[in-house]
């Protein structure tokens, strides 16, 4: 196929993929936000949440006994960051507004800045995937090298096998560092020039100070632990919660069978989120429910003000529509074969030649 068929086949596969998606939820006559699927989990989640962490106070449990279930709080906390604050911080989930702020705030609950999480993500990841020196998703403090255009050290050498331990810090980077670096020393472009609100400054301060209160003081003071065992229960449970965030959401852009455009403007939208993206278990329920729709990453780019919960019938038309006018839409069948690629990624980057 010559270079002008290709020019308009691709121009009417996105004409026809936008066309066919829209279509989804006007044949059917159902919202872009919250179906009942996505209510049932935000009320899950919550509740989860409060009940595990009520839980705590229930009964004299022993010191291991109490590091489970605070261990199971902790995993709850990942899954309303998933499946509740990912959609909100998109408008994703109500057409209000107001709603979407409100349930923003689980984030800002589990010691992470929604406002921060909004101006960083939203502006910072979802027009320049992969992009160095631009996505903030592939920003590591030059602990890792995600990207052939960012330096290499000698330490990148290693970094598919520090990889398993690093991970485990990531939940603890945003809660003690990665928020309060933007909010002090703007050391990002993406937030060079914006004026922050003071009452920014001192919700993300307060938040901060109150997720150490209830995760660390009031068992100290109400069951007696000593500081020692719930920093140690703290640092284990995020530990965790780190290790199963990042790598839902690093399988998804950081594969060695993705593109890394040098720039922003090399390819168009969509052409972007195809060279950029690749999907994993999409036919899993259990991957569907546990990571808010970030397996079905090519939906939630094609379309982030759109409630998770709809995305696997969304996948199912971009892989049919994509495979009707020959685009390489990717899919690893399963995380493990996701998480394999990344490896392949880090080891490949980890050579200075790469």
């Amino acid at each position: 196929m010559d270079t002008a068929s290709m020019t308009r086949n691709n121009s009417e596969f996105k004409e026809v993929l936008f066309e066919r998606l829209n279509n989804y939820f006007k044949n059917n006559r159902i919202s872009k936000k919250a179906n009942w699927e996505m209510t049932l989990k935000v009320t899950l989640a919550i509740v989860w949440w409060a009940a595990s962490y009520a839980l705590l106070y229930a009964y004299e449990w022993t010191y291991v006994q109490f590091l489970l279930i605070y261990i199971f709080h902790g995993l709850g906390q990942i899954f309303m960051f998933l499946n509740i604050a990912h959609d909100a911080n998109h408008n994703a989930v109500s057409n209000k507004r107001f709603v979407n702020k409100s349930l923003s705030y689980v984030l800002d609950a589990c010691g992470i800045s929604s406002y921060m999480w909004r101006l960083m993500h939203n502006v910072g990841h979802h027009s320049v995937m992969n992009v160095h020196g631009e996505d903030e998703g592939i920003v590591a403090h030059g602990i890792f090298r995600f990207s052939p255009y960012a330096p290499w050290k000698k330490m990148h050498r290693f970094q598919h096998v520090y990889v398993f331990f690093l991970y485990g810090i990531a939940s603890l980077d945003f809660v003690f560092y990665k928020d309060l670096e933007y909010l002090f020393m703007k050391n990002n472009k993406h937030i060079h020039d914006v004026k922050i609100p003071l009452s920014e400054y001192i919700t993300i301060i307060g938040s901060k100070v109150f997720y150490l209160i209830y995760m660390i003081a009031l068992p100290v003071v109400l069951l007696g632990f000593t500081v020692g065992q719930m920093i140690l229960a703290f640092l284990i449970t995020h530990f965790i919660m780190g290790l199963a965030a990042s790598w839902i959401i690093q399988t998804a852009h950081l594969l060695e069978i993705n593109k890394f455009p040098k720039t922003k403007n090399d390819f168009d939208f969509v052409d972007h989120i195809f060279a950029t993206t690749t999907d994993y278990s999409t036919r899993s329920r259990v991957a569907n429910i546990i990571c808010g729709g970030l397996n079905h990453h090519v939906a939630h780019h094609i379309y982030p003000h759109v409630a998770h919960t709809h995305y696997p019938k969304l996948t199912k038309i971009i892989k049919e529509t994509s495979e009707e006018f020959g685009i390489d839409y990717r899919e690893n069948r399963s995380m493990y074969k996701a998480m394999v690629h990344h490896l392949r990624l880090l080891k490949q980057l980890g050579n200075p030649t790469s």
